[in-house]
């Protein structure tokens, strides 16, 4: 009893402190509101509970969103119940909630907060004034009150007593990464260690993708921060084309060409001064003197110069804007379309369909209930694997509607006098704080607070047994349905994988049928976006080749260029690319076809760049499986 207990309860002496301010923070936001006779004072104490963050910026950027989100939420319901009909001020509101909803997955970084409030604000006014359109403008300008009040609050309390955001160290982490991946391209350069050679591989891809993710909260809260970013994106982007570099000289050098051993000393140096911060020495070409039948290191100098330009100015005293002539190329922007329109309609047809129910009922718990079903459906939707979570969600509604019936069953009526009020919140308040610093119950913590909030009406009049039981019971209900129907749903990591894996392909086909390659700039920055992706949603289940990926584009844009129209290569060109139109569903027919073709051919270039199609197709088989398996 005594292990789990204390595997369950981890607070540490700064757990504690944040827990404090915490507490400190809800009791003043609704002190503040009671004494301004603000209506519904409780909601002043909710935005403190989902503002306070891990770091100091991020707690400030997102309060910032929350008010921004707050105030479009709010004027577009007061706009919305401008019109007669209830019906279309349903519709109305389940197309701000669609609009919203999928603003999630298209806008990036913090930002999404404020769509997340917007969806959710306007919900909050429109719902409740379908059953009480009189009280429409009050409720509204409360809620903004109140969020004020709220974020003022919780920003200077909770904000004064979280640390800054660790920018320097998470920094050097990107620039260690960036020398990992060096270090794995010597490793492929030898042909040395194979077994460690794809467990760095799978290693530092994993990092890259990880350390994107975490870039924009880590600069949340800093201009320059933020602009900084730019160069963290530069320098992961040059780490992954780094990679996949070496993994075609790899490939390249087991078909008999060869790498002198002072470019291998040079890229052991660069990983070396590069990981220290020193000054790097120019990587310098190879001499063809002494050393025939060399391959081209062209590519991954470029990579390594970008690196070295990205890596100088993310570490720079100031920060140094874009200069004419310098090329730094990053990921395309990460807007997931698919995940978007899925979860904006499945929003949009909750927060409509709840409310419908509850205004053909004019039941007030009903209408409570669907206020829960239209926030619950925007928040799970928000996330990539919502059925993880959706326990934790439950669990702490269900505590915070219970707990909230004890409150006002058995202290609200005793209550009534603000001091005695305030005092009641106290005890509620600390051990909400408690749980919400604590690891193991941080997550349910929060829903249980905010619910405990919204059920207990803290500073409304005592309301009889029946009300007080509906209102619990709808809250619960309400998150109940929700939770239950993406816990239902089917598991979709292998299904989105074969997704993100399906639109690379769409790429690479474009990449075939195109005679004269163009934007190429943008296909390298949109498939290393979706390689990231796919490594963020499947981390080290992702199935190997992904950098071959990126070498068969790579491959198929250097044919087309030899190839090309007066060449003198035109037909050559015309039955590779006739070969490779199946190249997805039919690589090893493919790459025997284009083994055969590259014995005929004379020309060393031509010849190379063939076998490096027919490696890249070897190399990124699992894929193609993987995408094939039902």
């Amino acid at each position: 009893m005594g292990s789990r207990t204390f595997a369950l309860i981890q607070l540490d002496r700064a757990a504690i402190k944040k827990a404090l301010l915490l507490a400190l923070s809800a009791w003043l936001s609704f002190l503040i509101a009671l004494l301004l006779g603000v209506e519904n004072p409780y909601w002043a104490a909710m935005p403190v509970w989902v503002i306070a963050q891990s770091t100091r910026g991020l707690t400030l950027e997102r309060a910032i969103y929350r008010v921004l989100g707050t105030l479009i939420g709010a004027g577009a319901g007061l706009l919305i119940l401008l019109t007669a009909q209830p019906i279309w001020q349903l519709a109305l509101m389940a197309g701000v909630v669609f609009l919203s909803a999928g603003a999630l997955h298209l806008v990036n970084s913090v930002r999404s907060y404020m769509a997340l409030l917007s969806g959710i604000t306007v919900s909050v006014v429109v719902l409740p004034a379908l059953l009480a359109p009189d009280q429409a403008f009050d409720l509204a300008w409360a809620r903004i009150q109140c969020t004020l009040i709220g974020v003022i609050v919780g920003t200077l309390i909770t904000g004064w007593g979280t640390p800054k955001s660790p920018r320097q160290r998470f920094y050097e982490q990107v620039r260690q990464l960036a020398s990992d991946a060096v270090k794995t391209a010597v490793l492929l350069l030898t042909q040395k260690e194979q077994h460690r050679i794809d467990q760095m591989l799978r290693q530092v891809n994993i990092d890259i993708s990880q350390l994107e993710a975490q870039a924009a909260s880590t600069a949340a809260g800093s201009v320059d921060g933020h602009k900084r970013n730019a160069y963290v994106e530069a320098l992961l982007f040059a780490a992954l084309e780094t990679l996949a570099a070496a993994r075609q000289l790899h490939f390249q050098i087991q078909r008999g060409l060869q790498v002198s051993p002072a470019a291998i000393q040079q890229l052991q140096d660069f990983s070396d001064q590069f990981a220290k911060g020193l000054p790097l020495e120019p990587f310098y070409k190879q001499d063809p003197n002494l050393i025939t039948n060399k391959v081209s290191l062209a590519r991954l100098r470029r990579a390594l110069g970008q690196m070295k330009r990205a890596e100088a100015a993310l570490f720079s005293d100031r920060f140094p804007f874009w200069r004419t002539g310098v090329s730094l190329r990053r990921f395309d922007a990460g807007r997931d379309w698919i995940t978007a329109r899925r979860t904006a309609f499945v929003s949009a047809m909750a927060a409509f369909s709840a409310g419908l129910v509850a205004y053909l009922t004019q039941n007030p718990a009903l209408e409570l209930a669907a206020t829960g079903v239209s926030i619950f459906s925007m928040l799970l939707g928000s996330l990539p694997r919502p059925h993880l979570i959706v326990r934790f969600v439950i669990t702490g509604v269900t505590i915070g509607s219970v707990v909230a019936a004890l409150y006002r069953l058995g202290l609200q009526p005793y209550v009534q006098d603000p001091v005695w009020m305030m005092l009641s919140l106290v005890p509620f308040l600390l051990v909400g704080a408690l749980a919400r610093t604590n690891p193991p119950t941080m997550m349910p913590a929060l829903d249980a607070m905010m619910c405990f909030l919204l059920a207990s009406q803290v500073g409304m009049p005592a309301a009889p047994l029946g009300e007080v039981l509906q209102g619990s019971g709808a809250l619960i209900f309400g998150a109940a349905m929700v939770c239950g129907s993406f816990y239902l749903l089917p598991r979709q990591t292998d299904t989105w994988a074969r997704t993100i894996l399906e639109q690379i392909t769409k790429e690479l086909r474009g990449l075939v049928q195109q005679r004269t390659p163009r934007g190429v700039s943008h296909w390298r920055a949109r498939i290393a976006r979706q390689i990231l992706k796919l490594l963020q949603w499947m981390g080290d289940q992702t199935p190997r080749g992904l950098l071959a990926l990126v070498n068969f584009g790579y491959a198929v844009i250097a044919w087309h260029r030899l190839t090309a129209a007066g060449s003198g290569y035109e037909a050559l060109g015309l039955q590779v690319q006739s070969i490779l139109a199946d190249f997805d569903e039919n690589p090893t027919q493919c790459r025997e076809a284009l083994l055969e073709i590259a014995k005929e051919i004379e020309d060393a270039g031509l010849q190379t760049t063939v076998y490096d199609i027919a490696d890249a197709l070897e190399d990124s088989k699992p894929l193609w499986l993987f995408l094939q398996a039902d």
